[in-house]
């Protein structure tokens, strides 16, 4: 072998020596391998449940990686919850207003630790090491999901209870045969009460007739009879107005009063009302009634 050949080899090997060590530092600085000449600090985070949490798992700070599960999950001595310990990396300081959640990376992805930073975070002191810290419910996925969709359902059976109880009251009271025979009776007392001012209307007719009679007596009685006369006549002309548009059937008791045809309509309603209920309230055969004759 000649000294050019040696001098090759020897460059052959120099490069293949490079690249070894480049690709050896590549896979400890990017691989788990690079964790294990990093520093670290240790916390420990409490739970109420960390369903799905492994060791290993990653421990996430705004999206970045700092740090992972150094444990499973460990049940707490008063059986109230589970602990886990975390490697933290030693360059990272978190700060004390800092929340810790478990994440899920999907439906059924693997669970990791999440450190969610509140308000004003970054001016509160940092967590010492070897902290105890208690975390919170579980950030998002289906956990989160379906402790929403209880306490919704519970919402809408309430609702649903409170709208029952509304119905069964207006069932039973307003739409009840006690109610509806009260109704009844307002409209005779109407009727009786509307013949009882037409009487009194006739009555004070005549009272002013004999009012007049007494008024051509005297002068001195003719004042005062008069001044009697003329309230007479105000109430009388009140009393006439009020049974003129009952008669002609103008305003709500009129219309009750004279109108056939609604009355009719109002026991139509009262009969659908309590066959149907208000919820399903239509106009039923059995309710209605035939149209007045004219």
């Amino acid at each position: 072998m000649t000294s050019e050949d040696r001098a090759t080899q020897t460059k052959v090997g120099i490069f293949i020596l490079i690249g070894l060590v480049t690709i050896a530092m590549m896979l400890v600085y990017f691989g788990r391998l690079g964790e294990g000449v990093r520093s670290y600090y240790n916390l420990r985070v409490e739970f109420s449940n960390a369903a799905g949490l492994l060791r290993g798992a990653e421990v996430l700070l705004a999206g970045a990686k700092i740090g992972r599960v150094a444990t499973d999950p460990v049940i707490l001595p008063n059986m109230e919850g589970i602990f886990v310990e975390l490697k933290i990396f030693g360059d990272v300081k978190i700060p004390g207003a800092s929340e810790f959640a478990i994440g899920s990376s999907g439906l059924l992805g693997d669970k990791f630790v999440v450190i969610n930073l509140k308000k004003n975070a970054k001016e509160s002191p940092p967590i010492a090491p070897g902290s105890t810290i208690h975390g919170v419910n579980e950030a998002g996925g289906l956990g989160g999901m379906a402790e929403d969709a209880g306490a919704l359902v519970e919402e809408l059976r309430t609702t649903v209870a409170n709208v029952n109880s509304v119905v069964k009251k207006l069932d039973n009271g307003i739409l009840s045969e006690e109610g509806v025979s009260s109704l009844r009776d307002t409209l005779k007392n109407l009727q009786t009460t509307s013949a009882s001012l037409a009487t009194a209307s006739t009555k004070v007719d005549a009272v002013v007739a004999h009012a007049d009679t007494a008024i051509q007596s005297g002068q001195e009685t003719m004042n005062s009879a008069r001044k009697a006369a003329d309230e007479l006549q105000r109430a009388l002309a009140d009393i006439r107005s009020v049974v003129r548009d009952i008669k002609e059937g103008q305003g709500a008791l009129g219309m009750l009063i004279s109108n056939r045809e609604t009355a009719e309509n109002l026991r139509a309603l009262v009969a659908n009302l309590r066959q149907y209920g208000i919820l399903w309230y239509r106009d039923g055969a059995k309710g209605r009634s035939p149209a007045p004759q004219r």
